[in-house]
């Protein structure tokens, strides 16, 4: 594949960009002007919500269904957004999330080559998210960001990126691991954390009062173990394979506890945190972990692993064993969701054996393990990683 992509148009990055736009532009006018979004719905009234001091979590049929799930600090967050008339909100909501994570992956450490590569692995996976009018691109890039911001030595933007991403999705918080990596950046960063968290925290207090607030981050405390335990069998990760293969009485703090921990074994090689392939590896594998352990991962979220696949890989040794995982990846991860996949397989397979999240759990582990071993990896040039730092 990435010999065809080095001969064709298709390695070209204008073009890949052009395709982008077209398909992200056909998806927002279509939602925009034809379906609607529901998601986006949830988001939207979200803001009168917070204003009139009304439970956020709770059901409004007329206006959406679900439920809302994230931090009263959210609403407050996008209130430029969702201050606009709805339909003008939506379509610039499509498009900015999609835009954001292409920029993201765009300022990644990577040859041209390499980009073309990912944006094409990735194309099926980013379109589904935006289709859902999700937010999961935004939190995929979030990581990216914030390495990018250390390895500028800039703290306070990686703070504020990863407390943004909290208050959105919580799992977000997990990029906060790359900080162990920079010696020089930690005490400047914990605080920077301290301080976003409080003032984005107590941002929705130019929309409601302090008694309300608090009682929405009560009210979302409550909402997010209901829908961790609501969601034990419909969800998309670890958790539900562990569930169908091992025991389904396995408590799932028993599970995200044992992935925390293995997760942790690598910062015993303190020797190696000043190698770029070793933090590459790391933030592929913050990236992959808060999919694959997150109990209420559902399907639109795998853009944020399959990102991390892609920083996997171009880490990697790309031996026989990791092409042979990042093939299954795209055929049970990615193309499983597509219209060209046979619907008896996906029907009598991918879906009720969670198919679709063994691949990425798979890499990583693989992750683990290379953060153990040294060897050697595929990686840019020390002049293009100049060029692309210098941009």
């Amino acid at each position: 594949m990435l010999a065809f992509l080095k001969r064709s148009l298709f390695s070209n990055l204008t073009f890949v960009f052009g395709v982008y736009a077209v398909l992200m532009m056909f998806a927002t006018v279509r939602i925009t002007l034809f379906e609607g979004s529901n998601n986006y719905a949830i988001f939207y009234y979200s803001l009168s919500h917070l204003i009139d001091g009304t439970n956020l979590y709770a059901l409004y049929p007329a206006e959406y269904l679900d439920r809302y799930h994230y931090a009263p600090s959210f609403p407050a967050l996008a209130a430029p957004l969702f201050w606009l008339p709805y339909a003008v909100g939506l379509f610039i909501w499509q498009l900015l999330f999609a835009a954001v994570w292409v920029y993201a992956v765009y300022r990644l450490p990577l040859t041209q080559g390499q980009k073309v590569f990912a944006y094409w692995f990735a194309l099926h996976e980013l379109f589904t998210s935006i289709v859902n009018s999700q937010t999961n691109p935004f939190i995929a890039a979030i990581p990216i960001f914030v390495y990018l911001c250390f390895e500028k030595q800039r703290p306070s933007w990686a703070a504020f990126l990863l407390i943004v991403g909290f208050y959105i999705k919580i799992y977000s918080l997990v990029g906060a691991a790359l900080f162990l990596l920079y010696p020089g950046q930690r005490v400047r960063f914990i605080a920077y954390m301290a301080f976003w968290a409080v003032a984005l925290g107590l941002m929705p207090l130019l929309f409601t009062s302090p008694a309300s607030l608090l009682e929405q981050y009560r009210w979302w405390v409550e909402e997010l173990f209901l829908k961790s335990d609501s969601d034990k069998w419909i969800n998309t990760s670890i958790h539900r394979i562990l569930h169908l293969f091992v025991s389904p009485n396995i408590p799932t703090a028993a599970i995200i506890g044992g992935g925390v921990v293995l997760f942790c074994t690598v910062y015993a090689q303190i020797r190696r945190f000043s190698e770029h392939t070793f933090r590459m590896l790391l933030l592929a594998s913050i990236l992959i972990f808060q999919v694959i352990f997150n109990p209420i991962a559902e399907s639109p979220v795998y853009i944020v692993a399959v990102t991390g696949v892609l920083i996997w890989w171009f880490a990697s040794p790309q031996t026989g064993l990791d092409r042979a995982l990042l093939i299954a990846c795209f055929v049970l991860t990615v193309v499983s969701k597509s219209d060209i996949f046979p619907d008896v397989l996906r029907d009598r397979y991918v879906l009720p054996y969670v198919l679709r999240a063994f691949p990425c759990a798979l890499i990583w582990f693989r992750i683990i393990y290379l953060m153990h071993m040294p060897m050697a990896v595929q990686k840019p040039s020390d002049v293009e990683l100049k060029t692309i730092e210098h941009r």
